[in-house]
């Protein structure tokens, strides 16, 4: 991580600036107490942020051993800065200071990261960021695969189109609140243009526009306009384009930022706590999964950053 990719984040390193930062926030979001919450917040606001800029340079220049534990932390105070601009009393009790996310036993022959999966609990940071940062609150007890996790994150399409030759996911074309989406597309989902209108409508709430020759238009939904809140749509963010998976049964409806921490926790408690698979990974490359991990660590930490960076700046 260069200062570059801090820059955005740098520009709240002040308690005046942060302060009224704070109260606009809490008052656009119908907070009570905004002056005295953003007053109450803005150091540790601060802190959060500068927490967090430590341990992602750390990482930047650590061998990919302890790579993922120091993202995790880094991540995490990331999480907690956007947190208390719509939560000021966090953390209003010790149950969401936990990470929120259990992993199950590993097997200890034969064990493949890509079937692993996460667990996300009643209690803890990640239910808590999720209903107050992206208005998600259903999410209690659902189980992921780290494959189907991965596959939320467009910039890992190539690796798996190369040790699979599977692509999971297929280009739309979008403009401000508009999405094409080719015809080709609907017909891969097997459905008519009416059933895929009426699914996009139910589960994203994205409304047709119009249909032509090529495929189908649709206004998107206001969580779907920016790559960093949708739960639809996935943006590649070295290639600058949209994407929504190839398959219906593909979509996590998680957004991204939530993808990597599911990702991440996972990774992170195996380089702590799995230390034999953990080396025998890094230093024989047994398995595609050596690929992948190493892959989505350097996405991750640059797009998790920017992605916080554009939701405390688009509130």
């Amino acid at each position: 991580m260069t200062y570059h990719e801090w820059k955005d984040l740098a520009l709240f390193y002040s308690v005046e600036s942060t302060q009224k930062f704070l109260e606009k926030v809490y008052v656009s979001n119908g907070i009570d107490d905004a002056k005295k919450n953003s007053f109450k917040n803005s150091e540790r606001f601060i802190y959060f942020l500068k927490h967090a800029e430590s341990f992602y340079k750390q990482a930047a220049y650590s061998p990919l051993e302890i790579k993922p534990i120091l993202l995790f932390y880094g991540m995490a105070q990331l999480i907690k800065a956007c947190l208390i601009t719509r939560d000021p009393h966090y953390p209003s009790h010790t149950s969401v200071l936990a990470h929120g996310v259990t992993t199950r036993k590993r097997k200890k022959q034969n064990y493949c990261f890509s079937d692993d999966e996460v667990k996300i609990q009643r209690n803890g940071l990640c239910v808590h960021f999720m209903k107050h940062l992206f208005g998600q609150s259903d999410v209690v007890d659902e189980r992921y695969t780290m494959k189907k996790l991965l596959m939320g994150v467009p910039e890992l399409s190539d690796i798996f189109y190369f040790q699979q030759k599977e692509r999971f996911m297929t280009k739309v074309e979008k403009d401000k609140n508009k999405i094409f989406v080719p015809e080709e597309v609907i017909i891969d989902y097997k459905m008519s243009d009416s059933r895929f209108a009426e699914y996009m409508s139910h589960h994203f709430q994205w409304s047709f526009a119009k249909k032509s020759e090529h495929g189908l238009l649709f206004e998107i939904s206001p969580q779907d306009k920016e790559p960093w809140t949708s739960t639809s749509l996935l943006f590649d963010m070295e290639k600058n384009q949209y994407y929504i998976p190839s398959q219906r049964e593909q979509f996590l409806r998680l957004p991204e930022m939530t993808i990597h921490y599911l990702i991440l926790y996972n990774v992170g408690m195996i380089a702590r706590y799995e230390t034999e698979w953990w080396y025998e990974l890094l230093t024989q490359h047994i398995s595609d999964d050596y690929v992948l991990i190493q892959q989505f660590l350097l996405v991750t930490e640059k797009k998790f950053p920017k992605y916080a960076s554009k939701f405390l700046l688009h509130f």
